[in-house]
């Protein structure tokens, strides 16, 4: 079996390094990858939801679509709602202060504003296109959270002081249920864990806690956000990571003790994105031991999970199980059942190749390391030939879930309005700071 950093990939031979010494990653030089990443955000993904996705009537995402931007459903989810406050958010702070972004924000969180608050304290999970709920709070946390992270963009975006006040509120709201024995998860990943009768808690949720942490630290000084931001990293650091595997197991108890079950299940994808948001805190704190830890596991996690004979990065493994037999997926938006046994749970997911892009290169931005470049090339090979549909004549829709094989599906019911985005968003920053430094 090759590994990452030698020269053998899923897409064959590949070279980091020109004749002339440049840098190229994906074939590409730094200037050509940056250029086409930016093409691909803002002449094509930005526009296909500004004609298709974003309700400019009543505000807010609507994520039920075919490749072609086929409305299939004009249903409304608090997740997709607080991942959208954020993404044009992001994109008016950090690309050109573009007032069409911070609308299309500003829309967005006057329709969770207006329509998601119970009188509770909690928030409703979906809506019609006009705002009825069809479904009030059922104890899917992850949706609010993603609503904290869009609040605190937005605030920062509009200067808005109660949309930090809010965000904040929510956090530490948040993080005191997290943080409680009574905590019962209920989220939409994993739903065979809601009829647990101790606290489980996953890594997902760690993570969502530290990013929105950091991304508030950098901006205002809260010692309660910080000591959120410590907690986080602890976890995901020392308490996930499972030394005897060298990877990050995804569900603990609330002792941090392994539930027997999932004792060596490792969820590569949250893994590789809990450890680049690591990268990031760390970024923050200029902790460079803290940085390097984080870089080398993500190798570990990448080495892991690629397939090396269809290329993409597995959903899971359940480490010295050959004969497990993992729960059938259904992913959202598709029809399909995947039925997977052994130690791989070969599903493979966009979000995940998405993550992989952020962290290797936010890891070859540091380093140079050729492990992450080759890295970098494998995922993007794979995004494209196997993901992204605008090649095959559709405006610019993505696969989002796939089998092993990365089967093409003819149609889908579900676009990603964050992941992809946030991707591309992230690594034309770090592009930028490449050629910068160049």
């Amino acid at each position: 079996m090759s590994s990452l950093g030698s020269a053998q990939s899923a897409g064959g031979l590949t070279t980091n390094v020109a004749a002339n010494g440049e840098l190229r990653l994906a074939g590409m030089s730094l200037a050509e990858l940056r250029r086409t990443l930016f093409d691909q955000l803002f002449q094509v993904l930005l526009p296909f939801w500004d004609k298709h996705g974003i309700d400019h009537e009543f505000g807010g995402p609507m994520c039920s679509l075919d490749y072609d931007g086929t409305l299939l459903d004009t249903g409304k989810n608090l997740w997709f709602l607080g991942r959208a406050i954020w993404v044009y958010s992001f994109l008016y702070n950090r690309f050109g202060k573009n007032p069409t972004f911070l609308e299309v924000a500003r829309k967005t969180k006057e329709f969770v504003l207006r329509y998601a608050r119970q009188k509770d304290g909690w928030w409703a999970e979906q809506f019609s296109r006009e705002g009825k709920v069809l479904r009030p709070f059922s104890g899917d946390t992850e949706g609010i959270y993603h609503l904290a992270e869009g609040l605190q963009e937005y605030a920062a975006a509009s200067g808005d002081e109660s949309s930090h006040d809010a965000a904040a509120a929510m956090l530490k709201k948040l993080f005191r249920d997290f943080d409680s024995p009574a905590f019962r998860y209920r989220g939409a990943d994993f739903p065979y864990l809601w009829g647990s009768t101790r606290a489980i808690r996953p890594q997902g949720l760690w993570f969502l806690n530290l990013r929105i942490s950091t991304q508030m630290l950098a901006r205002w000084d809260d010692p309660q956000v910080a000591t959120i931001a410590d907690q986080a990293v602890d976890a995901i650091m020392n308490r996930h990571y499972n030394p005897d595997i060298g990877l990050n197991t995804e569900m603990l108890y609330f002792d941090f003790t392994r539930p027997k079950e999932e004792a060596q299940k490792v969820r590569f994808g949250h893994s590789v994105e809990a450890l680049w948001m690591v990268m990031d805190e760390a970024n923050r704190r200029h902790d460079e031991a803290l940085w390097r830890t984080c870089a080398q596991r993500i190798r570990q996690h990448l080495n892991a999970g690629w397939d090396y004979i269809y290329g993409g990065l597995s959903q899971w493994i359940n480490v010295d199980h050959p004969s497990y037999e993992w729960p059938v997926e259904t992913p959202p938006g598709t029809h399909q059942q995947l039925h997977f046994t052994g130690e791989y749970e070969y599903m493979k997911c966009l979000w995940c190749q998405n993550e992989m892009l952020v962290a290797a290169l936010s890891v070859l931005e540091r380093t140079g390391a050729a492990w992450a470049a080759e890295c970098y090339g494998m995922a993007y090979q794979v995004v494209k030939e196997k993901f992204w549909q605008k090649e095959r004549g559709y405006p610019a829709g993505y696969m989002l879930f796939a089998d092993r094989r990365m089967t093409l599906q003819p149609h889908v019911g579900r676009q990603d309005n964050y992941h992809p985005l946030r991707q591309l968003m992230l690594n034309i920053l770090t592009l930028d700071r490449m050629m910068r430094v160049e």
